[in-house]
């Protein structure tokens, strides 16, 4: 993918076309519409690196070059993938026995780890590195790579005391690179740009930043810069430079499936502060999608603390509009009530006249076309009335959905986190005593199969929890030859647990088969076989799926 440096300079001029805002959020919204699309183009390209390392995987130097492809590709866009192909990079580069790429695979290594908000493993892993062995384009990313970590680092732990430290150290790097760069490169420029947003100097910055966008850089680097020219325009009070830069990184984002980018996540805060709720919560339902597709930690928990103010806010929204149309429809009655008021007392008036019959005739008729528009509007209020109806169920769903694997999804990880540490405690003994053999014992007692087994088994409770009916809804979808029944201590089985997550709203085949570590293949056999049993059509199956109701809800 070596054209991919240079294809941020097409975009960025097709996007400059535009001259305003709205044509801009327009191209955003096209980008998001289509960014299954664009997934699957970065799935082939991926799946073409594949090929050609199994074809020249003899050959250490090329399975080497292709590693690093695949990690290139994955940095960006799945973790747990990029930290694989690192580690096979790695392995690569000490089979060759290449000291400067064996330093090189440490600050991509680093740089994944980081990305992921594992700051010490990160550092930890930079400190390793020999800069001596680098070249400059590789020197240049090990100390910018540092100033970030601790910019990072320093933003993460706020306290007054550690923020100082690590700002401090990431300035440091910073100088580093401004006193060994050429004036006026990319690494100069970026690392001056970087140190006077730290120091708050937003007019030298944004000059810096403006020449940077100038430069030759990856799509990546561009979106990043954008993302920071835009910051220096939002303090500098240039809101709407600051805005039009925030879109263009977002855009660059999602045509090349970034999913660790930021700009998406800062342009919905934006708009949620300007009052655009709408916009704002559909941009935050793509960032934290993207978030958890990539699998960053500290992301996912940045974005977790700001999607639920823009849901409550669109939730009031809705509420707001109930009021407005319960306000209209009192409005139009009162009208009505003086309409036949005045009606009455002309009707007596009329009475008194000679012409009283051809004006009656001509009341009638006015009063005949109000009721017909009475009865429109009421139609329509019970049109509306049920699909606020249907909106709150679907909220409601929502929420208790979220808020059930929100508390399951960090008690799985809390026991993790207390088996590793554990583990981590009986190794460091043993070896502090020499006992190798025991620390043997201990990695074999480790079964990942009865860990999987284990996260089902707490899957199947959670859901069963929140459709304690699914079993039996979902056997009424077919005769009872084919109807599933499971053993008294099982909760669900695969093809079962298949269709849980569906009803969830994971309906890729890719997605569900990561989860339950099966093929795609074998997901889309289960998924054939099963809706080929039922008397529903194939088409219609999945949405008979999505009708099934938590009864946590229904109970009212």
């Amino acid at each position: 993918m070596k054209f991919l440096p240079f294809i941020f300079l097409f975009i960025l001029v097709s996007i400059s076309a535009f001259a305003d805002v709205d044509s801009l959020q327009k191209v955003l919204n096209g980008k998001l519409s289509n960014r299954g699309i664009y997934d699957q183009k970065k799935v082939q390209y991926i799946e073409k690196i594949r090929g050609d390392l199994y074809q020249s995987y003899s050959s250490l130097q090329k399975r080497y070059e292709n590693y690093d492809r695949l990690f290139n590709a994955y940095k960006s866009y799945i973790h747990d993938s990029a930290y694989v192909y690192c580690k096979k990079l790695n392995e690569s580069a000490r089979l060759l026995n290449d000291q400067k790429k064996i330093h090189i695979s440490k600050i991509k290594m680093g740089f994944v780890l980081i990305s992921a908000g594992m700051f010490k493993e990160g550092l930890d892993t930079l400190k390793l590195v020999d800069v001596s062995k680098l070249e400059d384009r590789s020197k240049y990313e090990y100390l910018f790579l540092q100033a970030r970590s601790h910019f990072d680092l320093a933003d993460y732990d706020k306290i007054s005391d550690y923020y100082g430290k690590y700002n401090l150290i990431g300035l440091n790097y910073c100088d580093s690179i401004i006193k060994w760069a050429k004036p006026h490169s990319y690494e100069y420029l970026s690392a001056l740009g970087l140190k006077s947003i730290r120091q708050q100097e937003y007019l030298k910055a944004s000059n810096v930043y403006e020449q940077i966008l100038h430069l030759k850089q990856s799509y990546q680097d561009s979106a990043v810069n954008l993302s920071c020219l835009s910051f220096t325009y939002f303090e500098l009070k240039k809101t709407q430079l600051g805005l039009e830069n925030l879109i263009k990184a977002a855009i660059i984002d999602n045509t090349h499936s970034t999913k660790e980018g930021v700009a998406l996540t800062n342009l919905a805060n934006y708009l949620y502060q300007q009052g655009d709720i709408k916009t704002a919560f559909n941009y935050i339902n793509y960032a934290i999608d993207d978030a958890n597709f990539y699998g960053a930690r500290h992301r996912e928990a940045q974005i977790s603390n700001i999607m639920p103010i823009i849901q409550s806010e669109k939730v009031n929204g809705i509420e707001k509009q109930k009021n407005l149309l319960t306000i209209y429809a009192s409005t139009i009655t009162l009208l009505v009530v003086i309409v036949f008021v005045f009606a009455f007392i002309t009707l007596k008036q009329l009475k008194k006249l000679r012409i009283a019959d051809r004006l009656i005739i001509e009341k009638n008729a006015d009063l005949n076309f109000a009721n017909d528009s009475l009865k429109i509007v009421n139609s329509e209020l019970d049109k509306s009335n049920k699909s606020l109806s249907r909106i709150n169920t679907k909220l409601d769903e929502a929420n208790l959905i979220k808020d059930e694997y929100i508390g399951y999804f960090f008690n799985i990880h809390s026991s993790y986190i207390e088996k590793i540490d554990k583990l981590k405690r009986s190794i460091e003994k043993n070896i502090k005593s020499g006992d190798y053999n025991e620390i043997s014992l201990i990695l074999k007692k480790l079964n990942t199969d009865l860990e999987r087994e284990n996260l089902s088994h707490s899957f199947d409770k959670v859901f069963l929890n929140l459709f304690p009916n699914f079993v039996s809804d979902f056997n009424a979808l077919f005769i009872e030859d084919y109807q599933i029944e499971l053993p008294a201590e099982h909760l669900l089985n695969t093809e079962l647990r298949i269709f849980a997550l569906i009803r969830l709203g994971i309906d890729e085949n890719e997605t569900i088969a990561k989860i339950l570590n099966y093929s795609v293949n074998t997901i889309y056999t289960y998924k054939t076989k099963v809706k080929n049993r039922s008397f529903v059509p194939n088409d219609e199956f999945e949405d008979k799926i999505m009708q099934i109701r938590a009864v946590k809800e229904l109970l009212e």
